[in-house]
């Protein structure tokens, strides 16, 4: 049934599970640790205790859930652009949304969501750090229609209309299952080793508690260091490490991207994906503030590039986490990369001149990643830790694979500029071209240290409502000629980036 959102609606009524399942997992993961040390030392009766209280919190929060949803309704007032959502137990709370703030509207489906058959709906809006509104319980067609109806209210004429438009719609890129392996194999490695780390330290620490705890093998341990780890085990333990980092590469990307796929939908892009998580989100050309896409060597070999679209968002200068405003796209090649861009930008986004960095931005990354840490370990292998001779020979693979690195970042790091483009390349092994319009630009900073005024050193930053771009070491006149262009840009275009 197609429901008239002008009045108050309120979630599916099988959404008080859902709720109940929110709050619950929250007040278990809070109260996990005392928990669990309450179990250890109980005796007695205690666990009959402990269960009677894990009943009656159990009823309190089903009984919470109940008004939660009781409470929670969302009307959408056409005559004054706003979405309003009334919710709240013991502190009531009214919510306005003006429509034309609204960044994005996703809608979600977690595994119990999917058990249920409800959906959620969630909004971004401008010039907020989180999702400014949610709503947990609602059916798939209403959420389709009321997302149109907040991002595409003049598109459409009825909601019948777009709920047939979007049946009939047939997506021009789809992910199979060869893409997601090829995905999973060449990309998102950073993500991986920092997910792998923590196992890393844990397994160290339970090594270390090993030593401290069976004294009488430290010393063979200690014998085994003083001899030195051979080429046979570095060999191995990295080999293992790639396998494991490859492996995890490849679930997370069947569980993020499972089948992805972007339909066409007139002015808009609608990009689906995810497994036990379903994300559905609608993508409008003219909120994007950058564009990005990436690709390495291997990428290269396969036509596979990695897109990044980022809307207007929250950003300070001291969290530069960015959750919400970044879409990925991932595995598209030329053309469809191409195609996504030219609806984006009306056509392809072209170079222009190109500004490189002096040579002391080379310089300055050699001293403080190769020479600073190369002559701080040999200080503390000769001199204080003792090591032997033998470790010293692992400065040289590490001083020529950092030296390459840094040469492959030196040479990556461009600006590129045109009357209506802005593209700033940069990367080591994943070369990052990022794409924005002069006139969506808020501010920019032109900065150079004192040390630099001699060598006519700047460093230019171009702050927009989804992120920053930074060109550094490039040449101050030149830049400053380009701020003054960009400035009489902004202030002349008569274009909208909301």
């Amino acid at each position: 049934m197609i429901r008239d959102f002008s009045k108050p609606q309120k979630q599916a009524a099988i959404g008080i599970v859902i709720l109940f399942a929110d709050v619950f997992q929250k007040v278990i993961r809070a109260l996990i640790v005392p928990f669990v040390f309450i179990i250890a030392k109980s005796q007695g009766h205690t666990a009959i205790y402990i269960l009677i209280g894990l009943i009656t919190l159990a009823i309190l929060l089903a009984i919470f859930s109940y008004f939660s949803y009781h409470n929670f309704s969302f009307f959408l007032d056409e005559e004054k652009q706003e979405f309003i959502i009334n919710e709240g137990v013991f502190n009531k709370t009214n919510l306005t949304i003006q429509l034309n703030k609204i960044q994005n509207v996703h809608i979600k489906q977690s595994l119990i969501q999917q058990i249920i058959g409800v959906y959620s709906l969630e909004i971004d809006t401008a010039g907020s750090e989180k999702r400014e509104a949610k709503i947990r319980a609602i059916d798939h067609e209403n959420a389709t229609l009321l997302k149109q109806k907040l991002l595409s209210r003049d598109t459409f004429e009825t909601g019948q209309q777009t709920h047939s438009s979007i049946n009939e719609a047939l997506p021009f890129l789809k992910l199979n299952f060869t893409t997601l392996f090829k995905v999973g194999v060449t990309s998102n490695y950073g993500a991986s080793i920092v997910l792998l780390s923590g196992f890393a330290f844990a397994v160290i620490q339970m090594l270390n508690d090993y030593r401290k705890a069976y004294k009488a093998d430290a010393d063979q341990i200690h014998q085994v260091l003083e001899k030195g780890i051979g080429l046979f085990s570095i060999g191995f333990m990295t080999v293992l490490a790639l396998v494991v980092i490859l492996i995890t590469n490849i679930v997370r990307t069947f569980l993020k991207y499972y089948n992805f796929e972007i339909v066409r939908q007139n002015d808009t892009l609608a990009i689906s994906s995810g497994l036990f998580t379903k994300n559905n989100t609608l993508l409008k050309p003219n909120k994007v503030q950058i564009s990005t896409y990436s690709q390495n060597y291997f990428q290269q070999k396969f036509d596979m590039i990695n897109m990044k679209i980022k809307q207007a968002s929250y950003q300070d200068d001291h969290d530069k986490k960015d959750k919400k405003s970044g879409l990925e796209i991932p595995g598209c090649n030329a053309q469809e990369r191409n195609e996504v861009l030219k609806m984006i930008y009306g056509r392809m986004p072209v170079k222009g001149l190109e500004y490189a960095p002096d040579y002391r931005f080379l310089f300055l990354q050699v001293m403080i990643y190769v020479v600073f840490p190369s002559l701080l370990f040999s200080f503390l292998a000769l001199f204080t830790i003792h090591l032997p001779g033998l470790y010293l020979y692992y400065l040289i693979p590490y001083v020529i694979l950092v030296f390459i690195a840094l040469w492959f970042e030196y040479q990556h790091h461009r600006l590129y500029v045109d009357q209506d483009f802005i593209i700033k390349k940069r990367g080591i092994w994943d070369v990052e071209y990022e794409i924005i319009e002069p006139y969506k630009i808020q501010s920019i900073t032109l900065k150079q240290y004192f040390w630099h005024k001699k060598a006519n050193i700047g460093h230019l930053i171009l702050h927009t409502a989804g992120g920053k771009i930074y060109f550094g070491y490039g040449n101050y006149q030149a830049l400053q000629e380009l701020v003054n262009y960009w400035s009489y840009k902004v202030e002349s275009s008569e274009r909208n980036w909301m």
